[in-house]
């Protein structure tokens, strides 16, 4: 993550110095909501972590699958990490798409899990 591209969010505690230290992603890919008879996937992997108030979160951008003649944006950032099992850890996530041809899609669950990192803010 460079300078230029960090989030403004004034919740979040980033740097390049903190977010290499413990580098994984999780996949979000999953089903949108249906409106106006139909859904879209959104695929995808989240951004390396984020620290964030002792934990760390992710940021989510990308773009649904192109159905019923158009496709929606959205950009987001999970919430704080939830421990597993067997040293995982998950982020619950919850977003609106981008408006486009007169509605949006919701989205809500949990990213897919990863293990946890030794120097993981949280997991410790």
């Amino acid at each position: 993550m460079t300078a230029e591209n960090q989030s403004s969010d004034p919740k979040v505690q980033s740097s390049p110095a903190n977010d290499y230290q413990y580098c994984h992603l999780h996949d979000h890919t999953g089903l949108t909501t249906c409106q106006d008879g139909h859904c879209h996937i959104h695929p995808g992997v989240t951004s390396i972590p984020i620290r964030q108030e002792g934990t760390h979160i992710h940021e989510i951008i990308g773009a649904t699958t192109y159905v019923d003649g158009h496709y929606h944006t959205y950009r987001t950032f999970t919430g704080p990490a939830v421990h597993l099992p067997g040293g995982f850890h998950t982020h619950y996530v919850s977003f609106t798409t981008s408006f486009v041809d007169g509605h949006v899609h919701n989205v809500m669950g949990y990213v897919m899990a990863t293990p946890s990192e030794k120097n993981d803010p949280g997991q410790q």
